[in-house]
């Protein structure tokens, strides 16, 4: 058997569990960090970085190439069938990333990967989890590696950042109760002419349904139509024809999709913890919440979750009692992950419902928030992420490299 001794062991390597990698390398806590994957995520996922997690990542040293390599867009324009209704600018939110940032998750993950290999850590890939036991000493994890060889991680803490279906969560026994919308996504990155402006992310709510539209790096647009999904079925990934007369019935005659790179059905679920851990074990990201992607806030909180983790964990390391420190932290993040799994369960029902007289009363209110600029300021400021920030939310700083 393989046995490992660190102090911190991390159990996922997507954005969360990369980010608190990340943020305890560079207050000098020794980390191991498991994988059952063998790289970045390869099927369409996140795609929108806010601000409220750029200035954490830019706080890591890694936000100046993630803006090298996507788009930024300063504002959300809503419409229907061509007339504007409302902006959300998010020039208006305090922060120095007044944007958000269009970049696919792989992409994301890659820079993650790259920067924590460049200082010197490596990721255990191929090591599936299968236990976490807790004792007076710590904890130990188990399971075994891609050769089915046996493995142990002896840690004072660990950091359970595995997903929607964690096994660190359910080894606690911690509850998750989810619900999943009759309403799923179809995604489509595509390249069209006669499209909108590019210099804008385009909601477009209509009575069959929902539109996003977002400007993807190298020219092409990122497509998230709503369909009805009785029954929470899966719906199959839609062909070309099938985008084109999405686009048509929408409200979008002039757009002519000439290619579809990739697509896929979505179901999309919303859910809370019960607890973000236990004793000397937390919880990050999707293993602790899952929310619907409107508003792009999922990878967005994760990302926040794993921060504030990491700084949690340093200040462990450093000498502070374990208990109250962890106890803080699954405090300010169920909040902070509350108040998002509410904000997009309104959006999700605001645009899904989908008869002709919901259509005329919800465009009349799209309109009429569109008079009142203090409202598209207020719904840009939660979009951004920003007043959840780990330094907004009480977390403890991060100790300089």
């Amino acid at each position: 058997m393989n046995i490992h001794e660190t102090f911190v062991c991390i159990v996922g390597a997507g954005p969360a569990g990369l980010v608190t990698a990340l943020g305890l390398a560079r207050a000098g806590v020794p980390f191991v960090l498991l994988d059952d994957g063998d790289g970045p995520v390869k099927e369409s996922r996140g795609l929108v970085v806010h601000a409220g997690a750029l200035e954490v990542l830019d706080e890591l040293g890694v936000a100046a190439e993630l803006l090298e390599r996507g788009t930024r867009v300063g504002t959300f324009r809503v419409a229907v069938r061509g007339h504007a209704l409302m902006h959300i600018p998010l020039g208006t939110v305090p922060t120095a990333f007044p944007y958000f940032l269009i970049v696919a998750q792989a992409v994301t993950e890659s820079v993650l990967r790259d920067r924590l290999a460049a200082q010197g850590h490596a990721i255990l890939s191929g090591h599936r989890v299968t236990g976490v036991r807790q004792d007076g000493d710590g904890c130990e994890v188990t399971g075994k590696d891609a050769q089915g060889r046996p493995f142990a991680v002896r840690a004072r803490c660990v950091a359970g950042a595995d997903g929607l279906h964690s096994t660190v969560r359910e080894q606690l026994g911690i509850g998750f109760p989810q619900h999943t919308y009759d309403t799923a996504f179809l995604t489509a990155d595509v390249e069209l002419t006669g499209g909108p402006d590019r210099a804008l992310a385009h909601i477009t709510p209509s009575r069959h349904g929902l539109l996003f539209m977002a400007p993807m790096p190298g020219g092409g647009w990122r497509l998230i139509i709503s369909v009805r999904s009785p029954g929470g079925r899966r719906p199959q990934p839609p062909a070309l024809s099938e985008v084109q007369a999405h686009l048509r019935r929408r409200g979008l005659p002039h757009a002519t999709v000439t290619t579809v790179h990739k697509s896929a059905g979505v179901l999309l679920h919303h859910g809370l913890a019960d607890d973000f851990g236990r004793g000397l074990v937390a919880l990050a990201g999707d293993a602790a919440h899952v929310h619907s992607p409107a508003g792009g806030m999922g990878m967005n909180t994760g990302i926040q979750d794993a921060c504030d983790l990491a700084a949690t964990l340093a200040a462990v390391h450093g000498g502070a009692d374990a208990d109250t420190m962890l106890a803080g932290y699954r405090r300010r993040r169920m909040a902070a992950a509350g108040q998002v799994v509410g904000f997009t369960d309104r959006l999700m029902r605001l645009v899904s419902l989908d008869t002709m007289a919901v259509h005329v009363v919800r465009t009349a209110a799209f309109a009429l928030a569109g008079l009142v600029p203090a409202i598209g300021r207020r719904a840009a400021l939660m979009v951004s992420c920003v007043t959840r920030t780990p330094a907004r939310t009480g977390a403890p700083r991060l100790p300089s490299p």
